[in-house]
């Protein structure tokens, strides 16, 4: 058996698709998945199930979310080794504990061409930096810095890619979570 955590985009977001964490655990159950948990209400699966590729088990995800719910709900995958290593590679050291900034992860489906990837770094100012690690951009912004330009939907349309971002306490309580599994 295999955990893996679900990062499910844009649900319960400024009252838009509106899913129960207790109707998301059901759904990901009747799927056939042991050990479901849910944390928060922004749509973290964490689950455990045959080793199976990426690939196959999202498109099972997101059919069967889909068919329940009435809409697409795009969902991201990645393994408690993948959390880990996320984790342990961020790019910003010490800051992650300096308590004027704000530190995230944005999780996407593939590597971004680097094209697109330089495109965006042009984006930064001094109050907001950009990391590319893989399938995963690390952002820091400083929490006094007037009005940043990193939302998921720019850095969505500028990578061209399906993206969700989890802020950092979000994904290390997420990874405790999948080894305790």
């Amino acid at each position: 058996m295999e955990t893996y955590i679900a990062l499910l985009r844009g649900i319960n977001v400024s009252g838009q698709k509106i899913i129960k964490m207790e109707l998301l655990r059901g759904i990901f159950e009747a799927m056939g998945f042991d050990a479901v948990r849910t944390y928060i209400q922004s749509g973290n699966v964490i689950f455990r199930t045959k080793k199976t590729r990426e690939q196959a088990l999202l498109k099972k995800i997101e059919s069967t979310l889909e068919a329940e719910l009435g809409y697409r709900v795009d969902v991201l995958l990645r393994t408690p080794a993948a959390l880990q290593a996320i984790v342990q590679s961020h790019p910003y050291g010490s800051i992650a504990a300096e308590e004027d900034r704000k530190l995230y992860v944005v999780f996407v489906h593939s590597v971004p061409d680097q094209r697109l990837q330089q495109a965006f770094l042009t984006l930064e100012t001094p109050g907001e930096s950009f990391v590319f690690a893989g399938r995963e951009i690390y952002i820091s912004i400083k929490k006094d810095h007037p009005k940043p330009v990193f939302t998921n939907m720019l850095l969505e349309k500028k990578l061209k890619s399906v993206a969700t971002t989890r802020n950092w306490a979000t994904v290390n309580k997420l990874l405790l979570l999948s080894t305790e599994v």
